[in-house]
């Protein structure tokens, strides 16, 4: 009767252990981290087509900035293999390349990523933006590369930015994590933003001849200039347009920002000698602010996690609590700026 009772005892106690490990395994599958149960996924990219993943992906390659700003932030940086040189470059000024393997291999993206070189990365999955892709696509799918495409770098505020953070945490089973991320950004997004109507003419490129690209609306810097507390003087036009210095001039802003062209030596040269400048308000208040072609030019070229220190670094522009020459190193003292991982 004992040894009866204690084979039933013990019948129960195994099917309880068993219960639960499939409790556990179903959860790991909503909540991500190595499920069996999750894949295969289906999901549209950015390109509009759709991309099935049959298992977990071990090997990751990420080809622009911002993708990889957003699988380190996923907690997926240990499994990117192949990395653009720009993020690679990125990681570097925030001492942050310990996010990748050490063994991590850097692509050279231009004119266009040598695609042997991506072969034999055996990669499960290349993340890349559409943007940027220029006509090695169908090279890539020749190749027979599982590629999933975003479009971060084209997107017009935050929220479009956020919903590439939320779609690659589906495609990678990082759901809980995706919105980790969302929520630190806009956490930050509140903390930095503020109201104002400073007017500001941003110089995203100055030619030769004194003409500049700029960012007119319903772009990603447009919307950073107004969380920043600035009213952009170009949000007339739209897209990048290429204006001469009378539109300047016209516009009369109280702050310039222009990125750096090869330094800062030349680049103040080109705004000092540009036709008119010295009736422009900004330059009569000595309100013109020049961005190193580095750090802080990723923070507000990049439209990953990263952006939103772009929001506090145009702000101390626009109310001259930043110095003339906006450096890496005032960047990262100033601002902590931190990429976080969930």
């Amino acid at each position: 009767m004992n040894r009866t009772i204690l084979a039933v005892v013990l019948l129960v106690v195994v099917l309880v252990i068993g219960l639960a490990v499939t409790v556990i395994q179903t959860r790991r599958g909503v909540s991500g981290s190595t499920p069996t149960s999750y894949y295969p996924i289906t999901l549209k990219d950015a390109s509009g087509q759709n991309v099935t993943i049959h298992s977990e992906p071990q090997r990751i390659v990420s080809l622009a900035p911002s993708d990889t700003q957003f699988l380190i932030a996923l907690g997926l940086g240990k499994q990117i293999v192949g990395v653009d040189y720009y993020s690679y470059l990125l990681l570097k000024y925030l001492n942050a390349t310990s996010d990748l393997p050490q063994n991590v291999t850097i692509v050279n993206t231009y004119p266009s990523p040598n695609i042997s070189g991506l072969v034999a990365l055996h990669p499960s999955v290349v993340i890349d933006e559409i943007g940027l892709i220029g006509n090695y696509a169908s090279d890539l799918s020749q190749a027979g590369l599982t590629t999933f495409y975003t479009n971060a770098d084209y997107a017009q505020n935050y929220t479009a930015v956020e919903s590439y953070i939320l779609t690659l945490g589906k495609l990678f089973d990082r759901n809980k994590e995706a919105q980790q991320v969302v929520n630190w950004m806009n956490q930050k997004i509140q903390s930095f933003e503020t109201s104002g109507d400073t007017s500001v003419a941003y110089l995203l490129w100055i030619n030769p001849d004194h003409t500049f690209y700029t960012a007119g609306s319903g772009n990603f810097i447009n919307a950073i200039i107004q969380l920043a507390g600035g009213s952009n003087v170009f949000s007339n036009t739209s897209g990048y347009p290429v204006l001469s210095p009378s539109r300047l001039i016209l516009a009369n802003p109280q702050v310039i920002i222009a990125q750096e062209l090869t330094n800062f030596s030349y680049t103040n040269y080109m705004i000092n000698t540009m036709p008119g400048i010295t009736s422009v308000s900004a330059y009569q208040q000595n309100r013109v602010y020049i961005m190193s072609e580095n750090l802080p030019t990723f923070l507000l070229d990049e439209p990953g996690p990263l952006s939103v220190y772009a929001i506090q670094m145009i702000k101390l522009m626009i109310e001259g609590k930043a110095p003339h020459y906006v450096s890496s190193e005032w960047v990262e003292s100033t601002l902590n700026v931190t990429l976080p991982v969930f």
